[in-house]
C-alpha cells in the first residue's frame, strides 16, 4: 500500500509558521517540495518501524541526517493532519490515527478489505477466534482488518493498521513465503535487525517461511506471544503476486489438532472463494449503466 500525499500541500504545511511556543526550528529555505516530502515519508517509515511505543525525536533526526529542529517541524507539520502524534508526554512520536484511515482507504481501493471482511466475520463467529486480514506493504505487512473473536487476545500488532516487519506474524510469514527465493532472501537481510526488535532473528523467520513453502500454509504453537497459536494462509489472485493473507491468533489450548485442521480446511474454502472474485475483471463487477444488460 502506498501513501498518495499532494507534494504542494505537504510542502506548505512543512513551510506553516511554529507555533509560538515550539523550538525555532532550522530555515528549509532553499528545499524543494520532492525533499521535503522525501523527508516527510522519511519520518513516516521510521515511526511505522517504531511502532506503538514511538520513536524519540532526536533518533528520527539521526536515522534521517536531519538537524533536531528541522525534524521537529516536520513531525509538527505531520502531527497537524493527524498522521503523528505524541506518546510519553510529548517525548516521542509514533503514526497518529489519520494514518489508519488511510491504509483503510488504499485497501478498500484494491476490494480486497471489501472482499475479506464477511469472510473475516464468519470465521471469527463460527470459531470465536480472532482473524485478521495481512498486507504486504515493501518489507512491512499491516493489519488492514481485523474482527475480533469471543475473547480478548493479545496481539503484534495491536489492531487496523498496525505494521510489523515482513515475515513477523502468521499472515505475514505466509506472504513472505509465497514471494521469489530470491525476493525472500533480500527482505530477510533488509529486515534482520528489526526481527530482533520482535525477539525473533531472520533464522527463525526462515524456517518458518520454509515451512510454509512445504506444506502451503503456518500451522504452528511457536508464537512470539507466549501461550499463543497461529494459523496462516496466503490470498493467491489468479496471476498476480501474493501480496495478502488471512491469520489467525488464538490461546492454544482451545483447539486441538483436529479442530485446527477443521479451521484451516474453512480458511481454504473462504480464501478460493476470494481467489475466483480478485480473477474476475473489474469491469464485470461493476454495476451496469443505464440502458446495459
Amino acid at each position: 500500500m502506498e501513501l498518495l500525499l499532494s507534494r504542494d500541500a505537504v510542502y506548505a504545511a512543512a513551510m506553516a509558521p511554529s507555533p509560538p511556543d515550539a523550538p525555532v526550528p532550522d530555515p528549509l529555505d532553499g528545499t524543494s517540495g520532492i525533499q521535503v516530502l522525501d523527508r516527510m515519508v522519511g519520518l513516516l517509515g521510521l515511526l511505522g518501524e517504531a511502532g506503538a511505543g514511538g520513536q524519540q525525536l532526536s533518533r528520527l533526526a539521526g536515522a534521517l541526517g536531519l538537524s533536531v529542529s528541522t525534524a521537529h517541524r516536520l513531525l509538527a507539520a505531520l502531527e497537524h493532519h493527524g498522521w503523528v502524534e505524541r506518546v510519553e508526554g510529548g517525548r516521542r512520536h509514533r503514526l497518529g490515527a489519520a494514518l489508519v484511515a488511510l491504509a483503510g482507504q488504499a485497501a478498500d481501493g484494491t476490494g480486497l478489505r471489501r472482499l475479506c471482511r464477511p469472510v473475516l466475520a464468519r470465521l471469527s463467529g463460527e470459531s470465536g477466534e480472532t482473524t485478521f486480514l495481512i498486507v504486504r506493504s515493501g518489507l512491512n505487512a499491516v493489519v488492514t482488518d481485523r474482527q475480533d473473536g469471543a475473547y480478548v487476545i493479545e496481539s503484534l500488532t495491536q489492531g487496523v493498521g498496525g505494521l510489523m516487519p515482513l515475515g513477523i506474524g502468521a499472515g505475514s510469514a505466509t506472504i513472505l513465503a509465497s514471494q521469489t527465493p530470491a525476493e525472500i532472501e533480500a527482505v530477510l537481510a533488509a529486515n534482520a535487525v528489526r526481527y530482533r526488535q520482535f525477539g525473533s532473528s531472520a533464522e527463525q523467520v526462515r524456517r518458518r517461511v520454509e515451512q510454509v513453502r512445504s506444506e502451503g500454509y503456518l500451522m504452528s504453537d511457536d508464537s512470539l506471544i507466549a501461550g499463543l497459536a497461529v494459523i496462516g494462509l496466503a490470498i493467491r489472485p489468479p496471476g498476480r503476486a501474493v501480496t495478502a493473507a488471512i491469520a489467525t491468533n488464538f490461546i492454544a489450548s482451545r483447539l486441538d489438532a483436529a479442530a485446527r485442521r477443521q479451521f484451516l480446511a474453512r480458511m481454504r474454502q473462504e480464501a478460493a472463494m476470494v481467489e475466483a472474485s480478485l480473477a474476475v475483471p473489474a469491469a464485470i463487477l461493476r454495476n451496469p449503466r443505464p440502458g446495459e444488460s
